[in-house]
């Protein structure tokens, strides 16, 4: 009972700090401590814009570049779940703190410690995989306060060492900004303007014209554009191009916050405190999603599509301005960091007294971003459905013949953004006689590069969901993987590995499409061995062996379960 009783307190003490938290700063103060052991810096921030989606938590940059960090827990609570992949996080702990709601994430270890490893290392052989995802019970891994859990690294798809921390809402898994719970880092400046984009925009949202100004220099933390934008459109969105630096750090960060005024009233705003991986796809919508695929630059959006639905946007509106005829709108954007180091520009916009003409391009079908619809184009099937789109889509869809070859199909426009995936289907042009089990989709991307989406067979279509618009076709997968040795010999002295690149003849995609999977064994005992995507290279540790001759056996798998096998024998001195 006064364990109990304690919780309840504990609760009724967090919630009340947490309604204080405009007052604080924090939702916990002074709960939780930092996951490692010296004052650091970040190359990552809450909710960064990343291409597909917002960045779920801080990335902790090592103290020393030759550095084993140690990885701490940030409270007491007990393991709640562990996984090892070859891509993703990599080598990540979650931690479940039941006394205030909260779930920590450590991301891109090199390694688990001590009972944890072992643990793990149980379980990869129990599963005969590198790569498990396994849920303890509550009493099997305890943690207090301050425990070493691992050591930072750069497992799974990293390009650096640094830790990904994250604290998420248990209940719900949304991920919260670590900055709330006193994680942040020193800040003295405000962050930076670098361009600003006017887009003249039609009834339906697209671009009539594209602005680009630079932002100019700021005066006392303000900057002031002194002559009008003429623009010649009766609706105007405006996209912002700003980056954030910490203290003592080169690297370019997210901002926290955005407001946008028009004649004074706030028409567009948000603050990045959490965000929901079922909406994190939609930063395609958040962001110019043209601009970045034909510029690979990153423009945020200071209005929203109608099928953007973001948490974090205040309901302020869409943030769409409507031009008058005989009078300027006064434009001004304020920019924070979590410090609220704040930065602002003015700027006039003004109609041209000639519009642009609305050159709508010929399209097929006029697809609402609220209704379900099918298109049939020979032997294709595009399903969109409720909600599939961020904005009502002129559509067109071309099919390409070739005689003795199956059919491509142009589905729509590559700059255009997908909120969530579409159902297509494909019927192949001839009969199939033994391959039906090695059929996918195909995507194929510039440069004739193809991405295997997978398939499943329904009422003679092949059915797969798409995420992005292109070109795809129907296809077979009948290659097996490639295993090739980078440094295999026969005959071993000191080494303590075997390096290997696996790879497959197309790269995979979406929810239909399996990735690659491999073993290893040596003398048909199953080996635990590191696999990376990023890099393709599969590592079979040997230094425990003793001396003597082995077998050595590497099978890979592809999606369509063509197989490859490696197999060849080796003596260790």
């Amino acid at each position: 009972m006064l364990k109990l009783r304690n919780s309840i307190v504990l609760r009724y003490i967090f919630f009340f700090h947490g309604a204080l938290s405009a007052q604080s700063g924090q939702l916990i103060p002074n709960y939780f401590r930092s996951p490692v052991d010296f004052t650091y810096n970040i190359s990552g921030n809450f909710c960064e814009l990343r291409e597909t989606h917002f960045h779920a938590g801080i990335d902790i940059k090592p103290s020393t570049s030759g550095s084993k960090d140690k990885i701490y827990s940030i409270g007491d609570g007990y393991i709640s779940r562990i996984r090892v992949s070859a891509g993703g996080y990599g080598r990540v702990i979650y931690i479940d703190h039941p006394d205030v709601g909260y779930t920590s994430v450590y991301a891109h270890m090199d390694i688990f410690y001590d009972n944890i490893e072992n643990q793990v290392k149980k379980y990869q052989m129990a599963q005969e995989s590198f790569e498990v995802d396994f849920l303890p019970e509550p009493h099997v891994f305890p943690i207090k306060k301050g425990d070493v859990i691992g050591i930072m690294g750069n497992t799974g798809f990293s390009f650096g060492k640094h830790l990904h921390f994250e604290i998420r809402d248990t209940k719900t898994e949304k991920p919260i900004n670590p900055f709330l719970f006193g994680m942040d880092v020193s800040d003295t400046s405000a962050p930076s303007f670098i361009s600003l984009a006017v887009h003249g925009l039609d009834s339906e949202l697209y671009k009539i014209c594209d602005i680009r100004i630079p932002a100019g220099t700021a005066e006392n933390g303000i900057i002031k554009m002194v002559d009008p934008i003429l623009v010649p459109a009766q609706s105007v969105g405006i996209a912002i191009h700003a980056i954030d630096k910490s203290d003592n750090s080169h690297n370019k960060l997210g901002i926290y916050g955005l407001h946008m005024y028009v004649d004074d009233t706030l028409k567009y705003s948000y603050h990045l405190d959490k965000v929901s991986f079922d909406q994190t796809r939609q930063i395609i919508g958040f962001y110019d999603y043209e601009v970045k695929k034909e510029e690979n630059k990153t423009y945020a959006l200071c209005y929203k599509y109608p099928g953007n639905n973001l948490e974090f946007l205040n309901k302020t509106g869409s943030g769409i301005i409507e031009m008058y005829t005989a009078k300027d709108r006064n434009v001004r954007i304020e920019i924070e960091d979590f410090r609220r180091n704040k930065k602002t520009i003015h700027f006039l916009l003004r109609r041209s007294e000639i519009l642009s003409e609305v050159n709508v391009k010929s399209f097929q079908k006029l697809i609402p971003v609220h209704e379900d619809i099918t298109i049939h184009e020979k032997n294709l099937f595009v399903n969109f459905k409720e909600n599939s789109l961020f904005r009502n889509i002129r559509f067109n869809l071309t099919a390409n013949t070739v005689e003795g070859k199956e059919t491509q199909y142009d589905i729509h426009e590559g700059q255009e953004p997908v909120k969530s995936p579409i159902e297509i289907g494909i019927k192949p042009d001839h009969p199939i006689i033994d391959k039906k089990d090695k059929a996918v989709i195909i995507m194929i991307n510039g440069k004739n590069r193809k991405v295997n989406y997978g398939g499943r067979w329904n009422d003679g279509f092949l059915t797969t969901k798409i995420r992005e618009f292109g070109t795809f076709s129907f296809g077979y997968d009948t290659l097996a993987p490639d295993i090739r040795s980078i440094d295999f010999v026969s005959k071993v002295g000191k080494r303590n590995k075997f390096r290997f690149k696996l790879n497959d003849n197309m790269s995979v995609r979406g929810d239909y499409a399996s990735q690659l999977t491999y073993k290893v064994w040596i003398n048909d005992i199953f080996i635990i061995s590191p696999y990376s995507t990023k890099t393709g290279i599969l590592e079979v540790p040997i230094g425990d062996l003793f001396s003597g001759t082995y077998q050595l056996r590497i099978e890979a798998r592809d999606h369509s379960d063509n197989l490859a096998i490696f197999s060849a024998p080796f003596f260790k001195k």
